[in-house]
């Protein structure tokens, strides 16, 4: 069975070797990356994760930096990927500033980018206001078919790195408003995806997807069962590597049946992003 991973993190071997210096510059990255135990790759140690666990194609996200050197950097580095029938570039932009957003989305887009993500706001807050940020990139992305990749994790429990507050009446609104829109929920969208059971929420939310990434930090595989009866056509395959890899999914995964299977691990991608 063929397996597409939609979330993994790649980046630069310049940026890795600079992370300290970046950690100082940058809070929503020091959350992640501050501590030598978060792991970063680049391009080789994804190419050893596929080959060692049987992967078919990844998405390779960026990181929503504050430096736009950095944004672009990363950008040129995930886009001259492109060629590569397996591998799915996402590239990041600079939310603030919307006229170099658009250039660079046009640029980034041009040299083969699939997506824009994983969108978060590390050091703050996920609501309204952030959300009208992402009007521009959102009607760009339906415009080319793009997809938009959001970091949308559970509101309650406990605290970790990169854990926020997301307001999901805001992101209920804004995928209201941009309902022709693709868009992945990483994380299983934070538990929003329960709200599928109301006939609205379901039928605004028609064109999006959860990806599965930290599930096994989060949930019980209690939750896999559920995957498979409720929204075995709506769910990805997204394992976060290098945090996670497939091998840590897997055994959970088989317990769901073939077809089902199947469909999250390699067919709802398939359609998403037209994949052979």
């Amino acid at each position: 069975m063929k397996i597409v991973d939609v979330h993994t993190h790649v980046f630069p071997p310049e940026v890795i070797k600079k992370r300290e210096e970046i950690c100082e510059k940058d809070p929503g990255f020091s959350a992640l990356y501050s501590k030598k135990s978060s792991v970063m790759v680049d391009i080789e140690g994804i190419n050893t994760y596929m080959k060692s666990e049987g992967i078919y194609c990844v998405g390779v996200l960026s990181f929503p930096f504050k430096d736009k050197g950095l944004l672009s950097l990363c950008n040129d580095y995930v886009t001259s990927l492109a060629s590569r029938s397996d591998i799915l570039p996402f590239v990041m932009v600079d939310f603030r500033s919307e006229k170099w957003s658009e250039r660079e989305l046009e640029r980034c887009f041009g040299k083969g980018a699939r997506g824009v993500g994983e969108i978060s706001f590390y050091s703050g807050e996920f609501g309204g206001k952030e959300f009208e940020r992402l009007n521009g990139i959102a009607d760009f992305l339906q415009e080319k078919d793009g997809v938009l990749l959001l970091h949308v994790n559970e509101q309650v429990g406990h605290p970790y790195s990169g854990k926020i507050r997301v307001d999901f009446e805001s992101l209920y609104e804004f995928v209201k408003k941009k309902q022709g829109l693709k868009i992945i929920l990483a994380h299983l969208g934070g538990g929003i995806c329960f709200y599928e059971f109301m006939p609205e929420v379901k039928e605004v939310f028609k064109n999006v997807f959860y990806d599965t990434a930290a599930t096994p930090f989060l949930y019980s595989k209690d939750i896999y069962p559920f995957i498979a009866s409720y929204l075995s056509e709506k769910v990805l395959f997204g394992s976060d590597f290098p945090l996670l890899s497939f091998s840590r999914y897997k055994d959970d995964l088989y317990e769901i049946s073939g077809k089902k299977r199947e469909l999250v691990l390699f067919k709802n991608a398939a359609k998403l992003f037209n994949l052979s």
